[in-house]
């Protein structure tokens, strides 16, 4: 409750509402030049270095900034159906900058092409998505500068919503003979381990920003996900040297998921010998894509 003098000399009760944990108290009408479009459009070119509007009309940072100010907390995720630009992922980078929070970022945005005789094309920008993930990192890169915070987060990761990495099991009665040699490796030919891995973490249930490790082992690669608890590799030509490696990496609270691409093993005894050297260190969840 807060008590105000009215200009008659009148006291007068009135209720305040604030969002859960908001810092400040939403305007009605925003008068301020700093949430104007033109604001927003020259600090879009600026991260551009360009005259040319490569985008139209994007949000002011500061609009957005005060948005969040009054509708969020300092750990919570912030969320953006409509991307464009992605000022907001640029105004919770630039306002945990300022406040020291650790607001995340979700941005969702259709892959809308460019017009073929705009600005955005001719500068190498196919849809609205690349304008967006290269805001993103030069916003990021030129809030580090601005602020000389080495320590700040502005990494991210890009997803774009597609079909299973693995092919579907639909059978060719007719040339069955044939449809179970193109199955023999499973894997979709234009996806990457990359793909795969992050396909894995969804389908076992964890989340996308899960830490993981990238280890180098004689030219192949081990997926170390959340310290230990996952174990991935989806190279060819697994071996058990391989497989003696990864243990390594195992977490020391539990045994961990150890994942393997199904076509990966030199051949099949290698891969009973795999699964039986897992078994002897108490690592029984052994599973195959």
């Amino acid at each position: 409750m807060v008590a105000r003098k009215t200009n008659k000399g009148k006291w007068k009760i009135y209720r305040k509402n604030y969002a859960n944990g908001a810092k400040k108290m939403l305007k009605t009408i925003f008068l301020d030049k700093l949430f104007y479009t033109e604001k927003g459009q020259a600090v879009f070119s600026s991260l551009f270095s360009t005259k040319s509007k490569l985008f139209p009309s994007p949000k002011s940072v500061d609009l957005i900034a005060q948005l969040l100010l009054t509708a969020t907390q300092n750990d919570d995720i912030v969320l953006d159906f409509f991307s464009g630009s992605a000022t907001t992922a640029h105004a919770v980078m630039q306002l945990n900058a300022e406040d020291g929070s650790n607001r995340k970022f979700i941005m969702v945005q259709l892959p809308e092409k460019t017009d073929e005789k705009s600005e955005a094309y001719k500068a190498g920008y196919k849809n609205i998505c690349e304008i967006g993930k290269e805001r993103i990192r030069r916003a990021g890169e030129k809030i580090v500068e601005e602020t000389g915070k080495t320590d700040l987060d502005i990494g991210f990761k890009v997803f774009k919503l597609d079909s299973s990495n693995v092919k579907a099991w639909d059978p060719d009665f007719e040339n069955l003979e044939q449809t179970l040699f193109d199955l023999q490796d499973n894997i979709k030919e234009d996806r990457t381990k990359e793909d795969l891995l992050y396909e894995i973490l969804l389908k076992i249930g964890l989340p996308l920003t899960t830490p993981i490790e990238e280890i180098d082992y004689n030219g192949k690669t081990i997926y170390n996900v959340a310290y230990g608890s996952v174990l991935v590799c989806l190279e060819d030509d697994i071996d058990l040297d391989i497989v003696q490696e990864m243990m390594k990496y195992q977490s020391e609270h539990m045994p961990p998921k150890v994942i393997f691409k199904e076509s990966g093993f030199i051949s099949d005894a290698v891969k009973t010998n795999a699964i039986q050297t897992l078994k002897k260190h108490g690592i029984t969840d052994v599973r195959s894509v």
